[in-house]
């Protein structure tokens, strides 16, 4: 697979907010003036439209990012049933043809500057009997952008996936904290999610002058960045709105809330001459 520009968005698990951090930042891509287009490579859960599956997180997508691309390229793969893919295929009689998200991929390149990939659940969700979400990744070398949620389990969630993407050596930009509920009344969990950040932050990162630092550092032997803390808004859900007007509540969200070091470098990433960030 020919290597685009861009980012891949996945996740700590099934439901942590990957498709709206990925249509925040293409939204955002597109009121800075770049070429972004979207992809949801492999999805299920589909539904049925024009006599083929496809997946309403890649039609979120392509809302945020204002394009008229064929659904065939931005969604390649989709099954009805939402199960793994690997699963779902198998219901189905079918199986996952890399070739058609090849071709696919190359085409939106074709059309676009910059792509903004969403995967599927987490890096180690099975998408055939021996690939996973990282082999996906690494075969359309991107930068990554893991995103997890801000609550109570994320810690010990968010430090394996991290491990496991330095272990493929996946080329990681950070970690994105996102408010996937709307506010819990508990007390306790509300701690966990006051505290997480912080704590995350710490170990993910290190001083690099000291040694000892980097021994206690449970992410070695580089520092992730915590890029956001995007909280939970319900009128970014609604449908009901304009497309331009829900695409200015994304980049307002995306501006107030993830990190100018990320935002900064999609910018540059976007601009032509700049396709070799990592």
């Amino acid at each position: 697979m020919g290597r685009p520009v861009g980012l891949f968005i996945t996740g700590t698990d099934t439901g942590v907010g990957k498709t709206l951090i990925a249509a925040g930042l293409a939204a955002w891509c597109r009121a800075k003036g770049l070429d972004v287009g979207v992809m949801k490579p492999i999805a299920t859960g589909g539904i049925r439209r024009q006599d083929q599956w496809i997946s309403p997180d890649a039609m979120v997508l392509a809302r945020a990012a204002g394009v008229d691309d064929p659904v065939s390229l931005i969604n390649p793969v989709c099954f009805r049933e939402p199960l793994a893919p690997y699963v779902a295929a198998q219901r189905a009689g079918q199986s996952i043809r890399w070739d058609s998200i090849r071709r696919a991929s190359e085409q939106l390149q074709a059309r676009h500057r910059f792509l903004m990939i969403e995967g599927i659940g987490g890096l180690l969700v099975p998408l055939t009997r021996r690939h996973t979400v990282a082999d996906l990744i690494r075969a359309f070398n991107l930068p990554v952008v893991i995103v997890a949620r801000r609550g109570l389990g994320t810690l010990n969630h968010t430090l394996l996936t991290v491990r496991e993407a330095q272990r493929q050596k996946l080329r990681m930009r950070g970690v994105l904290l996102n408010a996937a509920d709307p506010p819990t009344r508990d007390a306790g969990l509300r701690l966990a999610e006051q505290t997480n950040p912080h704590a995350l932050e710490q170990c993910l990162s290190y001083n690099k002058g000291t040694q000892t630092d980097l021994r206690n550092c449970l992410c070695p032997p580089s520092s992730i960045p915590l890029l956001g803390q995007t909280p939970y808004e319900a009128s970014l859900m609604s449908g009901s709105v304009s497309d331009s007007r829900w695409r200015h509540q994304l980049v307002r969200w995306v501006e107030r809330h993830c990190s100018p070091v990320l935002l900064e470098w999609l910018l540059s990433l976007g601009m032509p001459g700049q396709g070799t960030a990592t």
